[in-house]
């Protein structure tokens, strides 16, 4: 079945990411000369590995000029091909990794300036998601106040991994300036890796890493409603970027269950855990962890009316990661209603800063 994707919003693309030495024109000349003092300008392999084969898929890889390394490639692999009305940028710079509050604060400005420069001002479908340092919440505040006037961006970004659970009350100050100047949170796959990617210790091999990282999202959902981060920001959205779909009901009868034996631990808690993830969370769908092949429609459908709601589900490529041969970008079979919902109408209402055309 060939779907029409006019129109449709892409919440979850990831431009190349740009090397230490790249976002050297981005900084002040004090941090240029500490960053080459230091030897950080010279750290070329961050984020994804770059040959694994699911990092670049293969035709966006030999692309000229690659598809994911300007917004030309990226327009032609994918805007203009099949007509997208946006597209939300998440760069995976690892902020997360720097120890120093200071220098992770100087490399997400960068990066956040660098993301504006080379890719936002290039073409009006284009969003961004801010990077901030969770390391030191008042000068990832800072950051927001810095960009909140500028409504290409649409998000902020932090990784699902790292040293504390993201609704710790001190994290609380960046959550009250995203619901004020209404950008959605998202939580992405990834790590600090300064501890094990899982409870039982290290994996020995980058797919028991990839794979282990839906864990993460587990212990994150229970933080935001446990702490009750959902009970005191009612406006706040948050996106679990390539979390998969699947692990979410059984985790959900997890939580209420327990929930139900020990309401008097949260008392701010006054609805089952369920109702706040329908209200407050959103997943983009690739990678898709359901069937494939045929009948892959129908499974997906039954799949997803197992989530609290379909207005969940936000369409996504992860766009270069090699999610999906060709065309592929939803299985057949799907409901032409659902279809829209997942393309198109779900981020619209999940971003309120989505101002389709582009204005500043």
């Amino acid at each position: 079945m060939a779907y029409d994707f006019t129109d449709a919003i892409d919440c979850d693309v990831h431009p190349l990411v740009p090397t230490p030495a790249d976002l050297l024109p981005y900084m002040d000349e004090q941090w240029r000369d500490t960053v080459v003092l230091r030897g950080i300008d010279s750290w070329e392999t961050i984020g994804y590995p770059p040959n694994a084969p699911f990092t670049v898929r293969e035709d966006w890889r030999k692309a000229v000029p690659r598809a994911d390394s300007a917004p030309t490639g990226f327009a032609a692999a994918m805007l203009d091909r099949y007509g997208f009305a946006a597209a939300i940028l998440n760069p995976l710079f690892p902020i997360a990794a720097f120890r120093d509050p200071t220098l992770a604060d100087v490399f997400a400005r960068a990066v956040n300036d660098w993301l504006a420069d080379t890719w936002l001002k290039h073409d009006n479908r284009l969003k961004g998601s801010l990077l901030i340092p969770l390391q030191a919440p008042d000068l990832a505040v800072e950051e927001i106040e810095r960009h909140a006037g500028d409504r290409r961006f649409v998000q902020i970004l932090v990784w699902v991994m790292g040293e504390q659970t993201l609704g710790r009350r001190h994290l609380w100050p960046i959550y009250a300036a995203a619901e004020k100047h209404g950008l959605a949170v998202a939580v992405h796959a990834g790590s600090s890796y300064h501890q094990a990617v899982t409870g039982s210790g290290w994996p020995s091999t980058l797919i028991e890493d990839y794979a282990a990282q839906s864990q993460g999202f587990h212990t994150q959902l229970g933080s935001f409603i446990s702490e009750g981060v959902f009970v005191k920001f009612p406006k706040l959205k948050v996106v679990f970027a390539e979390s998969g779909v699947t692990w979410l009901p059984g985790y959900l009868w997890r939580l209420g269950k327990f929930w139900r034996g020990g309401r008097s631990e949260v008392p701010w808690l006054d609805r089952p855990p369920a109702d706040y993830v329908r209200d407050h969370v959103r997943l983009t769908l690739q990678p898709f962890d359901g069937p494939t092949g045929p009948g892959a429609g129908d499974a997906m459908v039954r799949l997803l009316k197992h989530l609290p709601s379909l207005e969940m589900v936000l369409f996504s490529t992860d766009f270069p990661h090699w999610q999906f041969d060709g065309d592929e970008l939803l299985p057949d079979g799907l409901p032409a209603e659902l279809v829209r919902k997942i393309i198109r109408d779900n981020a619209l209402a999940t971003y309120s800063r989505l101002a389709l055309g582009g204005d500043r």
